[in-house]
């Protein structure tokens, strides 16, 4: 026969069980893209990133149809997002907390937590369910663009200035720089600087020998070859693994300052510079012992 203090402790342990699962994310910890956030690594993990990062959090409650209704949608866009993005999940029955000190009143809210100072912008579900095109839109234009435009003329000074910095190069039939590259160029601005080189500068798909486009390469100072990324796919997460090992094992003299390269100022390279205030004090103000003759013109369209 059961005592009554045993039957007592099963029914105990029931409601525990239950309460557990009733408060488990609809997105398993284990298995999922998507992270549950909780009182102890919210503003760690999303706060705080905005410092640099770019965060992007679904509040739902797990009793809301349109939440569940949406899990599978979110959690593809974390996939595909790999990251680029933290991106992760409240329950704000479980955790009311946050979701009012985040001023959350609809479920689901989608929000876009960009860097500091840009105020963070929502997105609600439609009709028809989460929008991830318009979400990644949302989080798209918060990605910075330190890519550098690489061809014949500065192709020498990219190369040889920061000795100490590897290079990534991308050769493109893009007209602008591709996302991804523009958000691994934000990631590791202190440490590697970015090059895109388009599809039409002969002269450099012969030096490199492209025959295919995207084709990527890491140039480092010790290494007489370019290294090329052959074993992976164009895609965020892949490249960060394939550049993350030069960021962090080869590079020297680090600060906690954004690495310059002398490849944005054109007015190094050419024999007759246009003097403007980024380069007046370069090529002629501040330069003793030379004497600067300057040629006047209406526009710096008439310079050429």
């Amino acid at each position: 026969m059961v005592s009554i203090a045993k039957t007592g402790s099963l029914v105990l342990g029931s409601l525990l069980l239950a309460n557990q699962a009733n408060a488990e994310s609809i997105y398993n910890p284990a298995k999922s893209n998507v992270t549950t956030y909780n009182n102890k690594n919210f503003d760690k993990q999303v706060i705080k990133n905005r410092e640099k990062g770019i965060s992007v959090v679904k509040f739902y409650k797990d009793d809301d149809e349109a939440s569940k209704k949406d899990k599978g949608q979110f959690e593809k866009f974390a996939i595909e997002q790999k990251k680029m993005f933290r991106i992760g999940a409240v329950e704000c029955n479980e955790l009311k907390s946050i979701c009012d000190k985040e001023g959350i009143t609809e479920f689901p809210t989608y929000r876009v937590y960009p860097p500091f100072p840009v105020p963070t912008s929502d997105l609600q579900r439609g009709d028809d369910g989460l929008d991830t095109d318009k979400l990644k839109k949302m989080a798209f234009r918060h990605i910075g663009d330190r890519v550098i435009a690489v061809d014949s003329a500065n192709h020498d000074v990219f190369k040889e200035d920061n000795p100490g910095k590897p290079k990534v190069i991308l050769f493109t039939e893009s007209k602008k720089a591709p996302i991804v590259f523009r958000a691994l160029s934000e990631y590791f601005d202190q440490t590697l600087l970015f090059g895109m080189i388009k599809s039409d500068q002969e002269d450099l798909l012969r030096k490199y020998k492209v025959t295919s486009f995207p084709s990527l390469f890491i140039l480092k100072n010790d290494e007489k070859a370019p290294i090329k990324y052959e074993d992976g796919d164009f895609n965020y997460s892949d490249i960060f693994e394939f550049i993350n090992t030069y960021s962090e094992t080869f590079v020297f003299g680090q600060t906690k300052e954004t690495t310059e390269s002398a490849a944005t100022k054109p007015w190094l390279t050419q024999p007759v510079p246009f003097l403007s205030k980024d380069s007046g004090n370069e090529i002629c103000l501040k330069k003793d012992g030379v004497l600067c003759v300057i040629y006047l013109v209406n526009s710096a369209a008439e310079s050429d």
